[in-house]
C-alpha cells in the first residue's frame, strides 16, 4: 500500500530559493505515480513579501495540477509556522525541507521507499554538498574552520538506526506527532535560534520509536559564504547555547566549569596551532558564554 506524502516547506520568504527547489520537485523520479503534496509554511516576515511566496505557490500550483500549496503564519518562528502546516496536510508520512536545499530526481521515490521498506518512524535524508562547492578550495577552507552549514552522510547502508534528526531533510509517520507533540516552539529560527530538530529526536527516541538513515532520499545544501565567517560562528554557538539551555535546563554549577574549561582548551590549541581545535573551543566558549547570560536575563543564576 503506497503512503500519501504531505511535503512541508517552511520559508521565511526568500522567494528565488523556494523556486529553485520548486522547480527540482517538479522534476522528481515519481510525481506522477506518488500521491503527494507541496505545502510551504510561509513564515514571511512582512505581507509584501508574504504575497510574493503566495503568488510563487499559485505559479506553480497552475502548472502542476493542484499540488503546490501554502499556509501563512505571519507570526515568526520555523517550529511554530510548522506545526500549523502539520494540522492542515493530508499525507500519512510527512517530510520536511529547508527552503534552501535542492532534492535530487530519486528524492521523492526514495522517501516513499523508505516507510515502505523499514519499520522505522523518521527518516534522516542525506545532506550533500553541490558538486561545484566541492572544487572551491575557499569555501572548502572557511568550511572547515567555521562549519556553520550542515552536511549530511552517515553511508550507504539504508535502514540504519540513527540517535538525533537534521530538519533540512527529515520525513516522519504522522503517528509520530501523536506519540510525542509537536516542534518546541521556543526553539529554531525565530526563536532561540536552533536545536529543534534536535530536541524533537530526543523525544522521539524517548517514546521508543526509531529514527532510520536513508542516503538515497538526498539533497544538496547550499555552501553560502555569508555563513562562513566569524559574525556567522558566534551566532550559530550563541544561539546553540540558548536553544540546549531552554530545553536541558543546564545549571550555573555545569555552565562555569564548562565556560572554563572552554577558554583553557582555546589557550592550549592556539600555541599548538591547532586551528580546527582552536575554533571547536571557541565555539563552546561562545555556547556556554550565551547560556551564561541567558541565565543571567531570566534572573535564574542564582538557581543550581
Amino acid at each position: 500500500m503506497q503512503n500519501s506524502i504531505s511535503i512541508i516547506i517552511a520559508s521565511s520568504g526568500r522567494v528565488e530559493k523556494i523556486r529553485r527547489l520548486f522547480e527540482a520537485l517538479f522534476c522528481v523520479n515519481g510525481r506522477e505515480k506518488i500521491d503527494h503534496e507541496i505545502v510551504v509554511a510561509n513564515n514571511a516576515p512582512d505581507e509584501n513579501t508574504a504575497t510574493r511566496v503566495e503568488a510563487l505557490v499559485k505559479e506553480f500550483n497552475d502548472k502542476n495540477g493542484a499540488r503546490f500549496r501554502q499556509v501563512r503564519e505571519p507570526v515568526p518562528g520555523k517550529c511554530r509556522a510548522q506545526n500549523r502546516t502539520i494540522a492542515l496536510t493530508n499525507g500519512e508520512i510527512i517530510a520536511f525541507l529547508d527552503d534552501d536545499v535542492e532534492v535530487r530526481p530519486e528524492w521523492l521515490e526514495s522517501v516513499e521507499a523508505f516507510f515502505k521498506n523499514y519499520p522505522h518512524d523518521a527518516m534522516q535524508g542525506a545532506i550533500l554538498m553541490r558538486p561545484d562547492d566541492e572544487k572551491n578550495e575557499a569555501l572548502q577552507k572557511a568550511l572547515y574552520r567555521y562549519r556553520t552549514v550542515d552536511f549530511l552522510n552517515y553511508g550507504s547502508e539504508a535502514g540504519s538506526d540513527l540517535r538525533t534528526l537534521t530538519g533540512g531533510n527529515m520525513a516522519l509517520r504522522r503517528a509520530v506527532f501523536d506519540r510525542v507533540g509537536l516542534f518546541d516552539e521556543r526553539l529554531g529560527p525565530g526563536g532561540f535560534g536552533i536545536s529543534e530538530d534536535v530536541e524533537f529526536a530526543r523525544r522521539v527516541l524517548k517514546a521508543g520509536l526509531r529514527i532510520g538513515w536513508e542516503p538515497k532520499a538526498a539533497v544538496y545544501n547550499e555552501l553560502d559564504p555569508t555563513r562562513l565567517n566569524e559574525d556567522a560562528f558566534r551566532l550559530r554557538h550563541e544561539a546553540q547555547g540558548r536553544s540546549r539551555l531552554a530545553y536541558k535546563g543546564s545549571s550555573i554549577v555545569s555552565i562555569i566549569p564548562n565556560l572554563l574549561r572552554s577558554v583553557w582548551t582555546f589557550v592550549w590549541y592556539s600555541l599548538l596551532g591547532n586551528e580546527r581545535g582552536k575554533y571547536r573551543a571557541k565555539g563552546r566558549y561562545f555556547h556556554y558564554r550565551a547560556m551564561m547570560k541567558e541565565k543571567m536575563k531570566s534572573g535564574t543564576g542564582s538557581q543550581l
